[in-house]
């Protein structure tokens, strides 16, 4: 007899689904449902099952008895006609030896099997996999991001209206801009603003053009968003955004065409540090104040990196982790504008490149990072110590090229690339303590 069922007849109808190997987007058409609804019903049916994955949903749902999947029903024996009849496959009569707990094993055993042979060809999310390169994510298999778990100090938040990962993000007067990045069907020139008052998002004007992995940064009260890569190409565009007059112009181009920089503001200065110029890794550090018109040069880093993460902590410059062509790296370099140096701190506990980054009182946050399928992981460097620890996550497997921002007494970490890409909203409470933030991408420090 099938146990008392704990879900709604609309979560049943989604497990249903899932089982016959349907994506989020196909289920979500079938019932006439967005797919973030899909996925906000999926968590509840993994919490209410205590299940991790939607292979397990499955197992256990057909052990319960909630869900029938063709090929899984025992068959009854047919009654033979003559005594030479040939009778039909059938399951074998179990011997009295069988105890209950090996019939729900078996059951196991073959709805496994039913997932593994026909899973695949069900639901395809994406076309198989091409050589990619560090300034995309659209070259990974796609697969079903990893269900959100419960982590303490963790609160998930109003998703972003637009799946992205490699957006460019800062804040304004408490709000965080999340501009372009790339989607499932390209560079994207979106713009959402997030008013944390509210817990709500709102459309605004798009970028005059669509890119992933460029740079954004507050400054004098508008959003400046430099570079990025357009297609293949990586571009010199700089654009600014009035957020009082809701309107984009054209900025100080950079001096060369830059993809994967790292842009922050300190001291009323734009910082533009590395990046990708369409063959090479760059060291090169340029710097930007209102009304010079112009970029001008700053001590190089000491190596060339991409998709390296900035942030700005008692009137030092920190960069983080990135990539030098090769891979991913470790080092953390700090430079002191008044001295016009840079000298290598604590290096991360993992290399990682694309790291969501905040910084207040005495820490920097450094979350997610790395690449494809590569697991995520979230550190801690305190300023005092001057070592990194690690913080437990409320996403298992990969987590990278997210926007991050601190926010009050909490780091906001939106988006990002989990094994598709996400609209997925998290606050980490990084103090118990209600004050404005130190610094952080795009804050005044």
């Amino acid at each position: 007899m099938a146990e008392e069922i704990p879900l709604t007849r609309r979560e049943l109808e989604i497990l249903t689904l899932l089982a016959e190997g349907l994506s989020n987007d196909e289920i979500a058409a079938r019932l006439s449902i967005s797919p973030n609804t899909v996925k906000v019903h999926l968590r509840n049916i993994f919490e209410k099952m205590g299940v991790q994955s939607r292979t397990e949903a499955t197992m256990e749902a057909v052990r319960k008895g909630w869900i029938a999947v063709p090929g899984l029903e025992p068959q009854a024996a047919p009654e033979e006609s003559s005594a030479d009849a040939v009778a039909a496959p059938a399951w074998p009569p179990l011997a009295s030896s069988w105890q209950p707990w090996r019939v729900v094993a078996l059951a196991a055993v073959l709805a496994l099997a039913l997932v593994v042979v026909f899973w695949p060809s069900r639901r395809p999310l994406a076309s198989p996999a091409q050589p990619s390169n560090f300034t995309t994510d659209r070259g990974e298999q796609r697969t079903e991001p990893a269900p959100r778990q419960d982590t303490p100090r963790w609160t998930p938040r109003a998703a972003m209206p637009t799946a992205r990962s490699r957006a460019a993000g800062a804040l304004i007067d408490g709000r965080l801009f999340v501009v372009g990045g790339e989607t499932a069907a390209g560079d994207t020139d979106a713009v959402e603003m997030y008013d944390p008052n509210f817990d709500t998002w709102q459309v605004l004007p798009p970028r005059p053009i669509a890119a992933r992995d460029a740079g954004a940064a507050s400054l004098d009260g508008k959003l400046y968003v430099a570079g990025g890569c357009s297609g293949d190409k990586p571009v010199a565009d700089v654009h600014v955004f009035d957020p009082a007059a809701q309107r984009w112009q054209q900025g100080p181009s950079l001096p060369q065409p830059n993809c994967g920089l790292a842009l922050i503001a300190a001291g009323g200065r734009l910082y533009a540090l590395g990046g990708w110029d369409g063959a090479n890794v760059l060291d090169s550090v340029w710097v930007y104040e209102t009304g010079a018109g112009s970029w001008r040069p700053a001590a190089s880093l000491p190596a060339a990196r991409a998709m390296a993460s900035a942030a700005w902590l008692r009137d030092h410059l920190y960069v983080i982790g990135g990539d030098d062509g090769t891979g991913p790296r470790a080092e953390m370099w700090v430079y002191d504008p008044a001295a016009g140096t840079w000298k290598q701190g604590p290096g991360l506990v993992e290399p990682r490149a694309g790291l969501a980054v905040g910084a207040e009182g005495s820490s920097i946050y450094a979350f997610g990072g790395g690449s494809g399928s590569q697991p995520s992981l979230h550190e801690r460097f305190d300023l005092n110590t001057q070592s990194w620890s690690t913080i437990d996550s409320p996403r298992l497997g990969p987590w990278h090229h997210a926007v991050g921002a601190i926010i009050g007494p909490n780091l906001h970490i939106v988006g990002g690339w989990a094994g598709d890409y996400l609209d997925d909203h998290e606050a980490y409470q990084a103090s118990h303590l209600l004050f404005l933030p130190i610094g952080a991408q795009g804050a005044k420090p």
